[in-house]
């Protein structure tokens, strides 16, 4: 009997033993499981898939990937291209004549009714219309008939379109290209269109191409409304005085706004008062 006894709490002591052993085991196992690597991408044979793992969404209010960009890009609506970066002389004397400026209307052929004060008006006003705009060579038209210069828009065109609206009436191109298109640009229209370069991009060199083409040439000089802000516009103009008032002459981009036409209309008189009329494009030789 004694023997049996043994026996059975030999059975039991081995047992609490062996399960004690396998909770210490397991224990450490549960402790260390935030130290084991995360599963891999692939795994050999079990078909699992792989982790999901947090990505990061940034968004911006601002910027080329903001709801802003999603609409047509304006080229002329970066403050950072408010005054070209060409060098200009300062050799001009007041006191030997008055100052010229010339401003150039950038989207006169998308403005819609908003071109209509541009073109009543009684300031020499260049306008830009683009051959893809809708109805070009009848804007084009009107827009000559009224007294006004017309200009091209041709930097994203061929010069086969150029021509058509030359042939409507237009005087010139404005282009912001590098030498190598400006070049294949101008070789392919009338030699008499003068050539004004818009300096709207780093690589634009269409002075080099002009210049090596004998083509009269101007360089826009101040943006005046990349932000349709009525103070920002006014600063603008005065900084194109300024220029005008020390190398002789400057030329202003626009948009066909209400705003921006009616800051213009101010600016002409004051711009008279001291020393500068608004006159056209082709005239700033003259």
């Amino acid at each position: 009997m004694k023997g049996v006894s043994t026996a059975f709490w030999s059975i039991v002591l081995v047992g609490a033993t062996v399960s004690i052993g396998a909770g210490f085991v397991g224990g450490r196992s549960i402790g260390s499981a935030g130290s084991l690597p995360v599963a891999d991408a692939h795994h050999e044979g079990d078909g699992l898939p792989a982790p999901i793992r947090q990505r990061l969404l940034r968004r911006s209010l601002s910027g080329a990937h903001s709801l802003d960009a999603a609409s047509a890009f304006d080229p002329y609506g970066d403050p950072d291209l408010g005054v070209s970066e060409r060098k200009r002389p300062a050799s001009f004397d007041q006191i030997d004549g008055r100052a010229k400026i010339a401003v150039i209307v950038v989207d006169a052929g998308r403005a819609g009714p908003g071109l209509e004060p541009f073109v009543e008006s009684s300031l020499p006003y260049t306008l830009a219309v683009a051959p893809t705009d809708d109805d070009a060579q009848s804007t084009a038209a009107s827009i000559v008939a009224a007294g006004k210069t017309v200009v091209v828009d041709a930097s994203a065109t061929t010069p086969a379109r150029v021509t058509e609206l030359l042939r409507a009436g237009a005087r010139g191109v404005l282009v912001s290209l590098d030498q190598r298109r400006a070049t294949d640009l101008l070789r392919g229209i009338d030699h008499n269109a003068f050539v004004v370069d818009a300096a709207l991009a780093e690589d634009d060199d269409v002075a080099a191409a002009a210049h090596a083409l004998h083509r009269q040439l101007y360089v826009r000089d101040v943006i005046a409304d990349a932000r349709d802000d009525g103070a920002y516009v006014e600063f603008m103009l005065r900084d194109a005085l300024a220029i005008a008032q020390r190398t002789g002459t400057a030329i202003v981009a626009i948009h066909a706004r209400t705003q921006s036409f009616d800051a213009l209309s101010r600016f002409a008189d004051r711009a008279r008062r001291d020393g500068a009329d608004i006159v056209a494009l082709n005239d700033l030789d003259n």
